[in-house]
């Protein structure tokens, strides 16, 4: 029997890509991850099919690891073919009875097993605002790009939504 003691795995460029501890803990620094927000505190309308503008991947709780989330065209471009865990956190109603959004992966919405839309939404009767969410698991291949869209005219408060994901494997 014998053993492969390690401490760091480095890249030939001397990138560290994974670190074990002392407790055998496993971490990878460089792993494609990245937390998206709107830097706006304030209500905001989108209309069908507009995606909704993250531009902020720095401030607070956000960040972007590898670079991969476009703050200008608010996607998430996949730098290495993995699945990925995606998920969307909107604080929305406002003034509306009734909210959608969906996931889309190269300019076309995520569908279900049975072709069916695979949509966040939710309604309300009254002036109570709410926090819908979603998460999904895609399988992208490099360069891949994945956005969140309004699947019917909906509010949001920019500060309050949130769109995350990461490389799982």
């Amino acid at each position: 029997m014998s053993n492969l003691l390690v401490q760091n795995i480095k890249h030939t460029n001397n990138t560290t890509a994974l670190t074990v501890d002392t407790e055998g803990r496993v971490s990878q620094p460089t792993k494609p991850s990245f937390q998206a927000c709107n830097s706006t505190g304030s209500w905001a309308t989108l209309s069908t099919g507009d995606v909704v503008p993250f531009n902020d991947v720095s401030s607070g709780n956000c960040f972007d690891v590898g670079g991969d989330f476009n703050t200008s065209s608010y996607r998430f471009v996949a730098p290495i073919a993995g699945k990925y865990i995606f998920t969307f956190l909107c604080y929305t109603f406002n003034s509306d009875s009734s909210n959608g959004f969906r996931i889309w992966k190269n300019g076309s919405a995520i569908t279900t097993a049975s072709s069916g839309n695979y949509d966040i939404q939710g309604g309300q009767s009254g002036s109570v605002d709410e926090t819908i969410s979603g998460t999904v698991i895609l399988d992208l291949t490099a360069s891949d790009y994945v956005d969140i869209r309004a699947s019917t005219g909906s509010d949001y408060y920019g500060t309050y939504t949130h769109f995350g994901g990461h490389l799982i494997g």
